[in-house]
């Protein structure tokens, strides 16, 4: 789960900055609010749910105000802390009848661990490392896809919306550790491993009650990524003027193995999972609307859908900047997906698709507001209920 259109923090600061002393500490505070309400179909057309975050962030390393050029040893190493409270009502999907959220914020409320690591970023070398390890989630490169930060429904924010239940998806985090190697013409090659036998424990530790049972398991994940583009003089000139997400190739795979603590007779999906997945994100430079394009597409597929909620899962969308004369960081975004339920495990649903179109304003470096308009499609997916209309808008606010 992405934390916004936001960017804080050290990990892109590639420039000097003019900061206060120490230099040594960066502290983030983020909020982000998803106000929806339905406007036509569903069980309870009219229902509405604000949700909101409030993400506190600190980061310790001696690299972080430097130049990434100039770093030497220790400037690559940094210590991540994150703590998120999470507030408002989680249940619209259930008031609506949908089988997913409309809004990525939903979650148990209350304050969560989000992330307590060591990490080691990697240099502007043509070959070098990065690692992270600790408490984490999903990301940090693996299955990381910016072009879904401009999407509040949870299907298009969560990347290939892994549905498997354990799962460290954000807020919810596990004991694990990420490797990568980093080449500047061949990508990245990433390798993640995490333990999910503790992550109800540290998902309730500061008084949440998660949904995720008690369990014991793992999860691996191995991926190839890189952008195509890097070395070319068009691109990076229209990303350093737009900051539009960089082009990406992405391939993965995982494989996890979990066992839920739970006296149900009902079909959860544990076992063995295994998934492989793919996106592309790339540039527009011929669209005859706004001053930068992106399109992307991503697909997952489940290879054990016995045990897999979501046997299959595709998404596409179209990001389009400075539409409007006068407002050049204003982004328009368009996004579909379709996701495929499990015969097994869900043997009276099909499908449920969704269509999001938002308008992020770009009121300041710290400020965006984004309204936006979502149709769910075959909602719960089981033939029986018409299309869901909702609006909203997502607030992002970064201190």
């Amino acid at each position: 789960m992405s934390s916004g259109l936001f960017f804080t923090g050290a990990q892109a600061n590639d420039a000097e900055t003019s900061r206060p002393q120490p230099r040594w500490i960066d502290f983030n505070l983020d909020f982000i609010a998803q106000p929806v309400v339905g406007v036509g179909g569903g069980i309870e057309p009219s229902s509405s749910s604000w949700m909101q975050q409030v993400a506190a962030g600190l980061t310790l390393g001696t690299g972080l105000y430097k130049n990434r050029n100039s770093w030497t040893g220790l400037d690559h190493w940094q210590i991540q802390l994150e703590l998120s409270q999470f507030a408002g009502n989680p249940n619209l999907n259930e008031q609506l009848g949908t089988e997913y959220p409309l809004q990525s914020l939903v979650t148990p409320t209350g304050m969560w661990i989000t992330q307590a690591s060591l990490e080691r970023i990697e240099g502007n070398k043509k070959i070098d490392w990065s690692m992270n390890a600790g408490v984490i989630a999903v990301g940090n490169n693996l299955m990381e896809i910016p072009a879904l930060d401009y999407y509040t429904n949870y299907t298009l924010d969560t990347p290939y919306n892994l549905s498997v239940i354990g799962y460290p998806i954000m807020p919810l985090s596990a004991p694990g550790a990420q490797i990568g190697i980093h080449h500047k013409q061949l990508g990245s090659l990433d390798y993640a491993y995490y333990s999910l036998n503790k992550t109800h424990q540290i998902a309730a530790a500061l008084g949440v009650t998660p949904l995720t049972p008690k369990l014991e398991g793992s999860l691996q994940i191995f991926q190839w990524s890189m952008n195509p583009l890097a070395y070319s003089k068009q691109t990076k000139t229209e990303e350093e003027a737009l900051n539009m997400p960089d082009p990406l190739i992405q391939l993965g795979g995982y494989i996890s193995s979990t066992n839920l603590d739970v006296n149900s007779n009902k079909n959860l999906g544990e076992g063995t999972n295994r998934g492989i997945y793919a996106t592309v994100t790339w540039p527009l430079p011929q669209l005859p609307i706004g001053e930068d394009n992106r399109i992307w597409i991503s697909s997952s597929l489940s290879l054990d859908p016995d045990n897999n909620p979501l046997t299959s899962y595709t998404a596409a969308g179209l990001l389009s900047q400075g539409i409007i004369p006068g407002r050049p960081q204003d982004v328009l975004a368009l996004g579909l997906n379709r996701n495929g339920f499990s015969r097994s495990i869900a043997p009276n649903q099909s499908y449920e698709g969704v269509v999001e179109l938002n308008y992020k304003i770009q009121i300041s470096e710290r400020l965006q507001i984004q309204p936006l308009m979502q149709w769910i499609i075959n909602p719960s997916g089981e033939g029986s209920r018409q299309t869901i209309w909702a609006t909203g808008a997502q607030i992002n606010l970064s201190i």
